[in-house]
């Protein structure tokens, strides 16, 4: 897939969210990893991203485009 801002080839992957923490203080935490590593328990790839960004939904074919910023 072509970036939609930039044009340049993306690759693709999966985003995951996963809550980590105690009971007390329960997070969030969003991350991207390439598919070669779906079924690896550690992902040395992957990616913490925050946990908002700008969506888009298609009406026609019923999908949602997301992006992500890097988490810093």
């Amino acid at each position: 897939m072509k970036c939609p801002e930039c044009g340049n080839e993306c690759v693709k992957g999966k985003i995951e969210a996963k809550n980590v923490g105690s009971l007390t203080q329960l997070m969030t935490v969003l991350s991207w990893y390439p598919d070669s590593e779906q079924h690896k328990l550690i992902r040395k790839n992957a990616v913490l991203l925050k946990t908002y960004g700008e969506g888009w939904y298609c009406d026609e074919c019923m999908k949602v485009y997301a992006a992500f910023s890097e988490k810093r």
